[in-house]
C-alpha cells in the first residue's frame, strides 16, 4: 500500500512539473484559428503584428534583449520556424544565417528589403547595409511586402491585411513627418552613433553620420579611428555622442570623456528588452525618443 501510494505521488510530480515547465516554455502555445508567423528580429515582428491584427500570430526568433547581428539560432528555433506558415527575414547583411534557411523552407517567404535599394557598408568588405527599416519611407515598403506576404499565405484575409497595413503606413507618413520638419533648422547636422546603423535615417533627413564601429556593433574601431572621431567632435563642436541600448556605451564614453561630449541613446530598434516591451513602447514610440534625443544633439529650433 505504502509502495502504490509513493508510485502514485511520483506520479503526480511528475506531471505538475511537466505544466509548471509547458506554462514557463518561452514557446507561445500556437494559436490553430491564427496564421502561424515568424519574423527574424524585433521590427520585422512588431509590423507583422500590425498587418497581421487578430488573423496572425507571430513568433520573433530573436530573443528580447538580443543583439540580432550576433544572434544564432538552435536547432530547435529553426524546426520551430519552419513550422510556420510565413517566414520574414531582413535580406541584406544582418543575418547570414537565414539564406540557407530561406532556400529550404516550404512556407511563404517575406525578404524585407524586396523593392528597397540597399546601400553599401563602408568598410565592411562589400557588405549591404541592413539598417533600412530605420527610415520612416523605407518601413512603408517593409509593411507592403509584409501584407503581400500574408495575402499570398492567407487569401482570405487579404482585405484585412491591406485595410491594416494602410492604417500603420499612414502612421509612417506621421512619423515622416515629424522628422523632416523636427530636423529642418538645425544648428548642427552631423551625428557620431556607436555603429553604423543611421546611414539610411541620416541620408532621408540630410544629416551626415560618423560610426565609431561598422554595420555590427561588435565590431573594434582602431586607435586611428578613435582618434579620428575625437578631432571631429571638437572641431565640429558635436554636443553628444550616441550610444545604443543593446550595446556597450563604453566606446561612446571614450570619446565623449575625451571631447567634454555628452552622451545620448539613439535606438537602431534591433531588438527590444522585456522591460521596455512590457511599458508599452514600441517601433513608433522609440522612434519619437530618438528624434527628441536628436533634435537636443543637434541644437535644432
Amino acid at each position: 500500500m505504502i509502495k502504490k501510494i509513493a508510485a502514485t505521488a511520483a506520479l503526480l510530480f511528475v506531471v505538475v512539473i511537466g505544466i509548471w515547465a509547458v506554462s514557463r516554455s518561452d514557446t507561445p502555445v500556437q494559436n490553430p484559428e491564427r496564421l502561424q508567423v515568424t519574423a527574424s528580429y524585433y521590427p520585422l515582428y512588431e509590423f507583422a503584428k500590425q498587418v497581421g491584427g487578430n488573423h496572425v500570430q507571430v513568433v520573433n526568433m530573436t530573443p528580447a534583449g538580443t543583439e540580432p547581428h550576433d544572434f544564432e539560432p538552435s536547432a530547435k528555433d529553426l524546426a520551430d520556424a519552419d513550422q510556420a506558415k510565413v517566414f520574414i527575414y531582413n535580406g541584406g547583411s544582418f543575418e547570414p544565417w537565414t539564406d540557407k534557411f530561406a532556400q529550404n523552407y516550404k512556407g511563404t517567404t517575406v525578404r524585407a528589403s524586396q523593392g528597397i535599394a540597399l546601400k553599401q557598408g563602408e568598410d565592411d568588405h562589400g557588405q549591404t547595409d541592413p539598417h533600412f527599416w530605420l527610415d520612416p519611407v523605407l518601413a512603408r515598403q517593409i509593411i507592403t511586402n509584409i501584407r503581400d506576404g500574408l495575402t499570398k499565405a492567407d487569401p482570405a484575409h487579404a482585405s484585412d491585411y491591406a485595410g491594416n497595413a494602410a492604417a500603420y503606413n499612414r502612421q509612417l507618413i506621421q512619423l515622416d513627418q515629424e522628422f523632416a520638419a523636427g530636423l529642418q533648422r538645425c544648428q548642427q547636422r552631423t551625428i557620431v552613433v556607436s555603429h553604423q546603423s543611421m546611414s539610411y535615417l541620416a541620408a532621408r533627413y540630410n544629416l551626415a553620420v560618423e560610426a565609431v564601429a561598422g554595420l555590427s556593433p561588435e565590431s573594434e574601431p582602431s586607435a586611428a579611428r578613435l582618434a579620428e572621431l575625437a578631432r571631429l567632435v571638437q572641431e565640429k563642436t558635436i554636443r553628444y555622442v550616441f550610444f545604443e541600448s543593446l550595446v556597450s556605451p563604453r566606446l561612446a564614453d571614450t570619446i565623449a570623456k575625451e571631447t567634454g561630449a555628452g552622451t545620448l541613446p539613439l535606438d537602431p530598434i534591433e531588438g527590444l528588452s522585456d522591460e521596455v516591451q512590457k511599458a508599452g513602447k514600441n517601433y513608433l514610440s522609440i522612434q519619437r525618443e530618438n528624434l527628441g534625443n536628436l533634435r537636443r544633439a543637434l541644437a535644432c529650433q
